[in-house]
């Protein structure tokens, strides 16, 4: 038990620092390539709703960790500024599902594929091998994580 708690704890270091690197990166490439209307919150927003394809409000606002009041406003602006589309569920009339434009959409693509051109020039030099082993260790991770820790709103895709 305690050799799993310590591997766990180790796997959980790790998926820390690649994500802090992923931020840095993907913060990086949006500060110097998309405008400045959009905030990185307004971003964070964003690219949640682009990885769930749909949400509602409230489940936007706990996976952003916001209050309902503030995610509201930023949907607002978002929707104004073109880039989310909110549809009333066909049946609950009260609840609604933001997705993005096709200008948010462009705008989350972009900046992944300058996060994605910029991570290949790190990974350039490994061999075939290791690059398999990176590509299924990433998908085993994901699988665990959408399997286990998110919630199940989350688990649409």
């Amino acid at each position: 038990m305690k050799d799993n708690n310590n591997k766990i704890q180790s796997i959980l270091k790790q998926v820390m620092i690649f994500n802090d690197f992923y931020e840095e990166v993907i913060q990086s490439n949006f500060a110097k390539n998309q405008s400045p209307s959009v905030s990185k919150l307004e971003f964070r927003m964003l690219h949640t709703v682009y990885r769930h394809h749909e949400l509602t409000i409230s489940d936007l606002s706990d996976l952003l960790n916001i209050s309902l009041p503030n995610c509201s406003r930023y949907i607002k602006t978002a929707i104004a500024d073109g880039y989310l589309r909110k549809q009333i569920d066909s049946d609950d009339k009260r609840v609604y599902y933001i997705s993005l434009t096709e200008k948010g959409k462009s705008i989350v693509d972009s900046t992944l594929n300058r996060f994605s051109s910029e991570m290949s020039q790190q990974l350039i030099d490994l061999d075939v091998a290791s690059l398999e082993k990176l590509d299924q260790s990433m998908s085993n991770l994901n699988s665990v994580l959408s399997e286990t820790l998110l919630p199940a709103t989350s688990r649409k895709n």
